[in-house]
């Protein structure tokens, strides 16, 4: 005869289980109360990488991956204290407001026009002497020599945490001449034109197979780079190309330019990026114009200088059976804003016609 008692297994196992995991928790929750309190770090060793900050009047200077907290529990709090002069004497102006454009959403590198990128940033008062206030990055912001004068100034920064604070002092400020463009060919601290060897005159960032009419290669070195600011209407970067005898040298002659395929690599953005918008070439070719931003390229400034411009002018003709391709390659940024030319001035006439 079957037994008809209940089965008591399966709620014997379930109680079990559940006293189990009570006295699991349990011991958790003693285990817990014996750690000890986790407790915040302020490293001795944390220090400015960089102490003299060199930034440039007319532009924006961003000063990144100048602290090393060490390990220090973050996040940490930086201030700027005791702005002064060499001689002590207090220059608090530099911690005076002004008008800075910074972003509200990430730059992409494929807006298609100018509007859209400044569509992206907005307008907010911060001070000329800033910092940022978890990492310690410097900032000078762009303001002229009516607001700044270029010199020396010292300043101290301030870091803390809940576990301890220090006070870095006497980090120094050397504020320079304008930099229009880059590369510049003034030294920024004297404001005298540099020697010729010594990046007194821009050269191209690359030659490839320009020839004469003797068929010698044209190095670098024999050709010249003007950049030219001929007006303030708008923002905007032109070309122009000359030979050894200043005679103009047509747009025409790069056969091989690919002019609305022009895009150049952006390390800040991570991607390849427009050179520029609305290209215009003149009737006789001579010219070839491109509106930009400002600064240009945009993220040039905020990089801490790692962004340029990069263009490149090609051409192909056939010598003696064999096609040959060569091309000018030019690196460069723009700081101050107005209508730029860029002057290529060859020293050594090129040959574009075919053999």
């Amino acid at each position: 005869m079957r037994s008809t008692s209940p089965n008591i297994k399966q709620p014997a196992r379930r109680l079990l289980a559940w006293a189990m995991l009570g006295l699991v928790a349990a011991v958790s929750g003693c285990y817990k109360e014996l750690l000890p309190e986790e407790q915040d770090h302020f490293s001795k060793d944390m220090n400015y990488t960089v102490e003299s900050f060199l930034p440039n009047l007319g532009k924006t200077n961003v000063f990144i991956n100048v602290f090393n907290a060490d390990f220090s529990t973050q996040p940490l709090d930086f201030s700027i204290e005791n702005p002064r002069y060499g001689d002590k004497s207090p220059a608090n102006f530099l911690l005076d407001s002004v008008d800075t454009r910074q972003w509200k959403t990430w730059y992409a590198g494929n807006e298609a026009s100018i509007q859209e990128i400044e569509n992206k940033m907005y307008t907010i008062k911060r001070p000329i002497l800033d910092i940022r206030p978890n990492s310690g990055e410097i900032i000078f912001w762009n303001v002229d020599s009516n607001k700044v004068r270029y010199g020396k100034y010292y300043f101290d920064v301030r870091v803390k945490n809940k576990a301890g604070e220090r006070v870095f002092s006497g980090l120094l400020l050397d504020v320079r001449r304008p930099r229009p463009y880059e590369p510049y060919i003034y030294d920024d601290a004297t404001g005298l034109q540099k020697g010729l060897t010594a990046g007194g005159i821009v050269k191209p960032t690359g030659v490839v197979n320009f020839m004469d009419e003797l068929l010698r290669p044209i190095p670098k070195d024999s050709v010249d780079v003007y950049f030219v600011k001929e007006g303030t209407a708008k923002n905007s970067i032109s070309f122009k190309f000359y030979n050894k005898d200043s005679a103009i040298i047509p747009l025409t002659k790069f056969n091989f330019q690919q002019w609305d395929s022009l895009f150049y690599f952006s390390k800040m953005a991570g991607s390849r990026v427009r050179f520029g918008f609305n290209r215009q070439m003149n009737a006789d070719s001579t010219k070839v114009t491109f509106d930009i931003t400002n600064p240009f390229p945009v993220l040039s400034q905020v990089s801490g200088g790692l962004d340029v411009a990069s263009i490149a002018f090609n051409f192909t003709r056939i010598s003696f059976g064999r096609r040959i391709s060569g091309g000018l390659g030019l690196d460069f940024s723009i700081n101050e804003p107005g209508e730029w030319t860029a002057i290529v001035k060859f020293r050594v006439t090129p040959k574009f016609s075919d053999d």
